[in-house]
């Protein structure tokens, strides 16, 4: 069903709730009429994420991050408010038309940079079907087993060895150099204005997003093609306004069916590595993008799994890259309660060559055996050491592998399990090193109690608090502009005294300003501005997250006089009228430029409003 703009909001709002919706993100658990769990904005080492049901909102007190569904959308993505409503009324089911008319549409929009973005792929693909000088990329496709169904699923393309060719496709569309660039699809040579295409001679790989959308591209070289100046193997789009490495997996698109069949995600390291494994059978795969996997893939991951399988190539340059963040990555996977398992291939081998020689039941079974953090750094940190013999070796290896152990805390929900499995470490590494379970608990105190006074000692645990402190939040809003905000949210009965003798001039912070500004274009409409109607209202985060916080404080003065409330804050504002006025008259005077008539004016005005002011202030009797 088509709805307009405004019902579309109403509708969305209405179909998602917003617990099931930040819980695909945020492991949250029930804390009286609310919920609570980590916030995935700041380091947090409790739950400061709230979630209200009942409002259908969310707020983070540390961040001072809230809002609604579309706002954590929004954060949470990275996307602007249409995007959000379109990706909301995806999960709803609602279809949306395409734009409200008052869109004036930029070349840079959005929408078009995702049109341009699918329009290459476009090319790059059936240049590899039909081109004669794409026939290197057929062939290489053909020895590495990848079948002409997988180059179809996968879009994979070409782009032949011409500094222009895109381009000139692109003028001939109608398409600007300009935003080709943007995309990350052309670039400027360093000594001239020249542009010219990125991917020259590879093999065309298209990263998509969970909506398969093309946001970037990644091209792999070809033997026999190309200039030779290009020495790197792959390479990617750079960072754009669609495409952010760092958050993406490769393949998530067409894994997400796969990843509920079989309860987990499997993350490898290429991407013809995926394409293999999807073309045998194992469609739960995807691959990082020329990163190590992170903090932010995790609000990404969440959305489908809370089991990740690493996959490791067999060499020992991918071993090294894992050592050298597992104990960050361990933290990081054990705070936000996903269960990782690490895969390492034998033999230097790669998962596209496993899955080929050895077939998908082999591969199953290779990733059913994958080992936790915990595992892996124990095996890594004691292959090929006798830690009989080399004292010194162990014991550096040991305080590494303590080290680790003491990052697996777990949180509260994991408490027992993770120590069960502490104990099974320690009777392990006990037997390993020829050391009894009780000094090496003793010793694994110490290591966690000190990894504990590093972090409180650091600056980065107070990241979040200087944010907030030197950040203008919403909660740094004058105190006049929050009464009125919550006099709005709960004190209906005095609507008509605030919107008739108060304007949006009488604001100090701008946000407070937008806000009233929407509820008097509600209450002209003939409707009440109520916490559900100004939130519809608001597309822009900084305001509902001032709905939200306005509406938890006000809250808490319900029972008040709201009638003095209204009167108290009137008379607010003719103090502040006053006092704004006498500033003005008093810069007049100390810049001599007014007239001997107007200062006399002005003296009087002055001496008439501090009379009037201490005859009000005289005590009465009685």
């Amino acid at each position: 069903m088509a709805a307009d703009w405004q019902d579309a909001k109403e509708q969305v709002r209405q179909a998602v709730d917003i617990v099931d919706l930040v819980g695909g993100y945020v492991s949250l658990r029930r804390q009286g009429r609310g919920y609570v769990g980590i916030c995935p904005w700041h380091d947090d080492s409790k739950p400061s994420l709230q979630v209200n049901p009942e409002r259908q909102s969310f707020k983070c007190w540390v961040c001072d991050i809230g809002g609604d569904i579309f706002s954590f959308i929004m954060k949470v993505e990275g996307v602007d408010f249409r995007e959000a409503l379109e990706m909301l009324a995806d999960r709803a089911g609602i279809e949306l038309r395409q734009a409200r008319s008052a869109d004036a549409e930029s070349e840079f929009d959005r929408r078009n940079l995702y049109r341009v973005a699918a329009w290459a792929e476009q090319q790059f693909h059936q240049r590899l079907k039909q081109a004669a000088d794409a026939e290197p990329a057929r062939r290489y496709l053909a020895d590495r087993g990848i079948s002409p169904e997988s180059v179809d699923r996968f879009h994979i393309g070409f782009a032949p060895n011409e500094w222009d060719w895109l381009l000139k496709q692109a003028a001939g569309a109608g398409i600007s150099g300009a935003v080709m660039e943007r995309i990350g699809l052309a670039a400027t040579g360093h000594n001239s204005d020249r542009r010219y295409d990125r991917f020259r001679g590879r093999l065309i790989f298209p990263i998509r997003d969970t909506r398969s959308r093309a946001i970037a591209f990644g091209g792999r070289v070809l033997p026999g093609v190309g200039d030779g100046k290009e020495a790197a193997k792959y390479i990617n789009s750079p960072e754009t306004p669609l495409f952010s490495k760092s958050n993406q997996l490769y393949a998530l698109d067409l894994a997400r069916e796969g990843i509920g069949r079989e309860g987990g995600v499997v993350v490898m390291e290429g991407y013809t590595d995926v394409v293999m494994a999807h073309q045998h059978g194992v469609t739960n795969t995807v691959a990082v993008l020329g990163t190590a996997l992170g903090e932010k893939h995790v609000p990404l991951v969440r959305r489908f799994t809370d089991r990740v399988t690493l996959v490791l190539d067999g060499d020992q340059a991918g071993q090294d890259r894992t050592m050298s963040i597992l104990d960050s990555l361990l933290a990081l996977f054990v705070k936000k309660e996903i269960d990782l398992r690490i895969l390492t291939l034998p033999g230097g081998s790669d998962p596209c060559d496993v899955i080929a020689s050895q077939g998908r039941e082999s591969f199953d079974s290779k990733v059913r055996q994958a080992v936790d953090p915990i595992e892996y750094k124990i095996n890594a940190e004691t292959k090929g050491l006798d830690t009989a013999t080399d004292t010194h070796r162990a014991s550096q290896a040991l305080e590494r592998i303590l080290s680790t152990v003491a990052k697996a805390s777990g949180s509260n929900s994991q408490k027992s399990a993770a120590m069960l499995r502490e104990q099974q470490v320690l009777s392990r590494l006990s037997h390993e090193f020829g050391i009894g379970e009780e000094p090496l608990r003793l010793r694994l105190s110490e290591v966690r109690r000190q990894q504990s006074n590093q972090d409180h000692s650091s600056p980065r645990r107070f990241d979040a608090a200087l944010e907030v402190i030197s950040q203008p939040h919403s909660r740094s809003i004058p105190a006049f502009d929050r009464e009125v905000i919550e006099l709005l949210l709960h004190a209906p009965d005095t609507h008509g005294g605030l919107f008739g003798a108060i304007g949006e001039t009488d604001f100090r912070h701008p946000a407070a300003q937008a806000l009233f500004a929407e509820a008097l274009a509600i209450h002209d409409r003939g409707e009440a501005p109520t916490f559900d109607t100004l939130m519809l209202g608001a597309e822009d985060p900084e305001l509902k997250s001032l709905i939200v916080e306005c509406d938890e404080s006000g809250a808490q003065k319900s029972n008040s006089d709201t009638a003095r409330r209204l009167q108290d804050l009137l008379g607010q504002k003719q103090s502040n009228e006053e006092k704004a006025r006498h500033e003005s008259m008093l810069a007049g005077f100390r810049k001599r430029e007014l007239t001997p008539e107007k200062e006399d004016e002005c003296l009087g005005e002055l001496f008439q409003d501090l009379s009037r002011r201490q005859a009000s202030s005289k005590p009465t009797d009685g």
